[in-house]
C-alpha cells in the first residue's frame, strides 16, 4: 500500500497553514505538518547567476497519489512565489490500519 507526501516550500507558516487547511477542507489530504527551513539558497531570477537567500518552512501533506495534481493546483494558486516548489515522495509499506484511516479521510 502506498501513500505520498506532497512537499511545498513556503515563505511563512501562515502560507503553509493556509495551503494545508485548504487541502484538508477539500479532503485532498488526511493531515499535514509544517517544519521550519533555516536556510534556503537558490538562483533567482532564472539564468541571472544571482543567488538569493531565504527562510521559511516546509509543508508536508499526506495523501493518495491520485490527489497530487489537485494539491499542486491549490498550492500554486495560494502560494506567494511565482515558481513554488511542489513535489512528492512515495511512502511505501504503510500499515493497513493507517492506510484505512487515510483513505477514509481523503474520500
Amino acid at each position: 500500500m502506498k501513500i505520498i507526501w506532497v512537499l511545498v516550500n513556503c515563505n511563512t507558516v501562515k502560507e503553509a497553514t493556509d495551503i494545508g487547511n485548504k487541502s484538508l477542507e477539500e479532503r485532498l489530504a488526511a493531515c499535514f505538518d509544517i517544519f521550519p527551513r533555516l536556510l534556503a539558497r537558490y538562483f533567482w531570477p532564472p539564468k541571472s547567476g544571482k543567488i538569493e537567500t531565504a527562510k521559511g518552512c516546509l509543508l508536508v501533506m499526506e495523501t493518495l497519489p491520485k490527489n497530487f495534481k489537485k494539491l499542486e493546483r491549490i498550492a500554486k494558486k495560494m502560494h506567494n512565489d511565482e515558481l513554488p516548489f511542489v513535489g512528492s515522495i512515495d511512502i511505501d509499506n504503510v500499515s493497513a490500519d493507517y492506510m484505512k484511516w487515510l483513505r477514509g479521510e481523503t474520500g
